[in-house]
């Protein structure tokens, strides 16, 4: 389905110079007007009611109905689209988040969107998302270590691209053993989870924190990682995944 604005001038005001516009979801508000959601000239996620457009492409055919979305109310989303980015039910569809951003790339690739540099330069810019997960660490390290004062013995995280598996040369103790990939998100929050806490009475921040990082790292893999393993040495405790032939690591390693 795609639609046209017919006033040029609403068009111009919301960034949308296109001749058309794909639609990612139509659902019908509490007064029984259609409205649209769309992506506009920045890809921001926008939305138009029917007196505004009109339809150039009625065909629905890559679109499926979830009411549930809609508060019970008659939704559309794109299929592909919500595969994606699953939604809950009555939320909004919102790609502020960098995993959002970059989890839905696929879809604008699929239909041949047009993309600017603001989303290239942040979704699409494997420089950046490095860097965001770096400093969340920085930020992180003082509460990680707060539990270890007045000993001499620390604990932290730190996330590196390393070395491909097949190049690992295991010493005595080290070990290397293929995780399952299906349940790599599960095993990836697990992996976080316990080692990113403080005391008991924190749990809650813990949790938070535990979920920004993995929503931080899962946003560098924009297509399907192929694999994942567990690579322990002495000092490391490594959580690597490949992703287009590169691996990444999630290394909780200690010192004292």
């Amino acid at each position: 389905m795609k639609i046209r604005f017919k006033d040029k001038e609403i068009a111009i005001s919301v960034n949308a110079l296109q001749n058309e516009y794909k639609v990612v979801a139509k659902e019908k508000d509490r007064q029984g007007e259609y409205v649209y959601t769309y992506f506009n000239d920045e890809l921001h996620v926008m939305k138009i009611s029917d007196s505004y457009i009109e339809i150039t492409d009625d065909d629905m055919s890559d679109m499926v109905q979830r009411n549930e979305l809609g508060f019970g109310s008659e939704f559309y989303i794109n299929e592909f689209f919500i595969q994606l980015l699953p939604l809950n039910n009555g939320h909004f569809i919102d790609i502020s988040h960098i995993w959002s951003a970059s989890k839905v790339f696929r879809y604008f690739e699929k239909y041949n969107y047009q993309i600017p540099d603001s989303y290239r330069d942040k979704a699409l810019n494997e420089n950046y998302k490095m860097g965001l997960i770096e400093g969340f660490l920085m930020a992180i390290r003082p509460y990680m270590e707060r539990k270890f004062i007045g000993g001499n013995y620390f604990e932290s995280f730190k996330f590196y691209k390393g070395k491909a598996v097949s190049e690992i040369e295991l010493e005595i103790n080290d070990s290397l053993e293929e995780l399952n990939i299906i349940e790599y998100k599960q095993l990836l929050k697990n992996f976080i989870e316990k080692y990113l806490h403080d005391t008991e009475g924190n749990a809650y921040n813990s949790k938070g924190f535990s979920n920004t990082l993995f929503a931080l790292i899962d946003a560098l893999f924009i297509y399907n990682i192929t694999r994942i393993f567990s690579y322990k040495t002495f000092y490391d405790n490594c959580f690597v995944i490949e992703h287009q032939s590169e691996y990444y690591y999630l290394n909780q390693f200690w010192w004292g």
